[in-house]
């Protein structure tokens, strides 16, 4: 079985704060960039349509994302998938369920079929899902032929960083070499293509410091530093900046990708980072669920005879601790420089809860620390555009 289709056989809790996202933020995407000209959404990776299940899988999230704002928006779906198989459930599937919306589907490759997609985008505000198993995508042309788009209308590039293959790639390349003084056809191989991915082989010094061939944390560590020099090379010199979320299959477990959204626009990470706390619940009850499918008990989620995880309990019990960071994260922005707007820290004013706040918390701070004095914003209106200052 590959694993393609394992991933399709249900969908993890890893998954789950993925399509959190994609169920929300595309139409967020359309109506804050839309006005005045097309707008196209590409889902470069589309993989089958939907789970065995019957859950929605990406291709459906975004179809209904267009079919929902194409009342007020001109929306292009635009789907690419290589695999046969995998194709033809996707055409079925979008047939079936995908709703009366434009769309375009396109067996083969991203790097075949992207001149199309960039063509029917010229003039286009462009929202980009590029998720691959593994290292498949093309540094170079993720970085010129996306991100090197006009500024207006804006592109946008949800991309799918897999810190567990990178790590075991990287370490297998460097145990290899480290053993034998050379590598194998198949090793080289491995690192021609993190180098694709990685736009170089930089990523080598990283995982000298792996000595050990079953040294997992510290590759997983390492492939972590590689997600985010990754994001810096494909930023350098552009206006974009990436807000990067590591997933996990639940807490205290290692991540296995990274979600990064790359944007020129602070209102761009602002309402991402909103989409992300709420997808945030919706990945706290699914591996919840997932330990209780199990048999294993999860501290603090029974209920006697009832549901196994309660949101509206778990967001009332979190809410003062979310809020109190993103307080203590201002007061610390603050005394670094003696203004800021909120909208151009998004990553630094979230913190270590981004993926579980969302923006009530950041108000609820704003609101707390004018209380006390600390700060000039009241937290009404739209506070995230203001200037902050201490009084």
């Amino acid at each position: 079985m590959s694993n393609n289709d394992e991933f399709f056989r249900s969908k993890k809790a890893a998954a789950v704060l993925k399509h959190g996202i994609l169920k929300r933020y595309p139409v967020v995407f359309a109506s804050k960039t839309g006005q005045g000209n097309p707008i196209v959404f590409l889902d470069g990776y589309a993989g089958r349509g939907e789970y065995d299940g019957g859950e929605p899988g990406s291709p459906l999230l975004l179809s209904r994302c267009a079919e929902f704002v194409q009342g007020f928006r001109d929306v292009l779906a635009f789907f690419v998938e290589q695999d046969p198989d995998s194709y033809a459930n996707l055409e079925q599937v979008l047939r079936d369920k995908g709703g009366v919306v434009r769309r375009e589907l396109r067996q083969g490759t991203l790097d075949q079929h992207l001149p199309e997609v960039l063509a029917l985008a010229k003039g286009a505000s462009l929202f980009a899902f590029l998720d691959p198993f593994g290292p498949a995508l093309d540094f170079d042309l993720i970085r010129t032929r996306l991100l090197g788009r006009p500024n207006w209308p804006p592109t946008e590039l949800l991309l799918h960083f897999s810190v567990s293959t990178v790590a075991r790639m990287g370490r297998a390349v460097h145990v290899a070499e480290s053993r034998s003084g050379g590598l194998s056809e198949s090793d080289r191989r491995t690192a021609a293509r993190l180098d694709r991915f990685l736009g170089g082989g930089w990523w080598r010094s990283y995982f000298a410091e792996v000595s050990d061939a079953g040294d997992d944390q510290r590759a997983t560590d390492v492939a972590l530093r590689v997600a985010d020099r990754y994001a810096r090379d494909l930023t350098q010199g552009s206006n974009y900046q990436a807000v990067q979320m590591p997933v996990r299959p639940r807490p205290g477990l290692a991540p296995k990708y990274v979600l990064a959204l790359f944007t020129t626009h602070g209102e761009g990470a602002w309402h991402f980072a909103d989409t992300l706390g709420k997808a945030g619940v919706e990945w706290e009850e699914a591996w919840v669920r997932e330990q209780i499918r199990r048999g294993d008990h999860v501290a603090g989620t029974l209920f006697g005879d009832g549901p196994v995880f309660d949101a509206e309990q778990y967001k009332a019990e979190n809410a003062p601790r979310w809020s109190g960071a993103i307080e203590r994260n201002i007061v610390k922005l603050l005394e670094q420089t003696s203004t800021l707007k909120i909208v151009d820290h998004v990553p630094e004013i979230y913190g270590d809860v981004l993926g579980h706040a969302w923006a009530p918390h950041v108000r609820q701070a704003v609101k707390s620390l004018h209380r006390q004095g600390r700060i000039s914003s009241p937290g009404t209106g739209d506070f995230w555009k203001e200037v902050l200052w201490r009084p």
